[in-house]
């Protein structure tokens, strides 16, 4: 219910503002808490490559909004969320594994 909430004002905005700025506030969003969800599951440790190319990911998508570069920002979150959510799920699976 909250995300369908945070996605209507999210377009309600892109209609007054432009849609660039808010798609990639949205994206961004949702990657970092992805981020945050693989950091409280260990992946630093069980899953590192994901974790990290999602961090710098990230990072980068950042760096391209303050640019304005919009659109490769968005990219770069959506492939942030990717990795992130594939290290939470590995980390989550080798903690099972190994009994904890």
């Amino acid at each position: 219910m909250i995300r369908i909430l945070k996605w209507g004002l999210f377009a309600l905005a892109g209609l007054a503002a432009g849609c660039g700025p808010v798609e990639y506030t949205a994206v961004i969003l949702d990657a970092s808490q992805a981020l945050a969800e693989a950091r409280e599951a260990d992946a630093r440790v069980h899953a590192p490559y994901e974790y990290f190319y999602a961090k710098e990911h990230i990072h980068k998508a950042r760096e391209e909004a303050g640019y304005a570069d919009y659109q490769a920002a968005i990219d770069l979150g959506r492939t942030a969320e990717e990795y992130a959510t594939k290290a939470r799920d590995i980390a989550k699976n080798r903690r099972r594994e190994m009994g904890r």
